[in-house]
């Protein structure tokens, strides 16, 4: 029988599972596929875990097993009411806490965004437990400083009757040239989902709260950063020095046609070059 990975996809997203976080915030997660080659993915600021649905549909369900969280404060995951609840610390423990749960080992770790700065942090966490690294346009592990009109226009999501709209402007920040309505359409209901205090304590914590370059020497799984041609904050010459330059063994790679989002606008690229770059490990070994 032929498999339909869009079902799959889609019930591994109405089934959520729940770990528990060092501070006792519930973090939803997924699991999509049951096959041999296991990876954890972390989604990043203004998205949830089902946009990942872009990419999924090119990992077939019985090779892969994913495992991807919702960042406590959207998607299902608790929303603690307290900004001072989205520290650095409280995203990376959350993390811990789903690839405990599920007791991952010789795993891929690939991150998006801020799920890019957490999966570094992991990574130089878990050591040999992790066995490749993938970075997608991600945020240093010295943040990413905005100017106050940047920080003026995201903040402008917040809450209040202009969410929707800020929203979906940050979202349309991340395409290159329009985002198609469609597009628009299924990812910003995930947006949505983010509380006020989370929205507010997340970008705080991507621009200002991250802050561990003295771990990036302590990374042991080979890692590549993929980076947006038209990325229009995270640039290659930035992504080189704050990024793979301090990571060992890391490399960089540029897709073309893209800017932030490239998990999205160049899906079947992106998953490629993660397919391979995983397979690639294993022949190594």
């Amino acid at each position: 029988m032929k498999v339909n990975h869009r079902e799959l996809i889609q019930a591994s997203f109405n089934e959520p599972r729940y770990a528990v976080s060092a501070d006792g915030t519930r973090i939803a997660y997924y699991i999509y596929g049951d096959g041999p080659e296991v990876m954890f993915w972390q989604h990043g600021f203004n998205s949830d875990a089902a946009h990942w649905e872009y990419m999924l549909s090119f990992f077939p369900a019985d090779e892969y097993r994913i495992v991807a969280p919702d960042l406590r404060g959207c998607g299902n995951s608790d929303k603690p009411a307290d900004e001072g609840a989205y520290t650095f610390d409280h995203l990376t423990q959350d993390a811990l806490a789903v690839i405990r749960a599920e007791a991952l080992r010789d795993f891929t770790v690939l991150g998006h965004s801020t799920g890019g700065a957490i999966a570094q942090w992991v990574a130089s966490e878990l050591g040999e437990a992790v066995k490749a690294l993938v970075l997608i346009g991600p945020v240093p592990a010295t943040g990413v400083p905005v100017n106050e009109a940047a920080r003026n226009l995201f903040l402008q999501g917040a809450d209040g009757d202009g969410k929707a709209q800020g929203r979906a402007r940050i979202l349309q920040l991340g395409w290159y040239g329009d985002m198609p309505q469609q597009v628009l359409d299924e990812l910003l209901p995930g947006a949505l989902t983010w509380s006020k205090e989370a929205f507010v304590g997340v970008f705080n914590t991507w621009t200002t709260g991250v802050n561990f370059p003295e771990r990036l020497s302590r990374i042991t799984a080979p890692t590549i950063v993929i980076g947006g041609q038209h990325e229009p904050f995270l640039v290659k010459d930035f992504m080189m020095a704050a990024v793979v330059n301090r990571i060992p063994n890391a490399r960089y790679v540029t897709v073309s046609d893209c800017a932030h989002f490239i998990h999205i606008q160049q899906a079947a690229v992106t998953a490629g070059i993660a397919r391979g770059f995983v397979a690639a490990q294993a022949v190594r070994a």
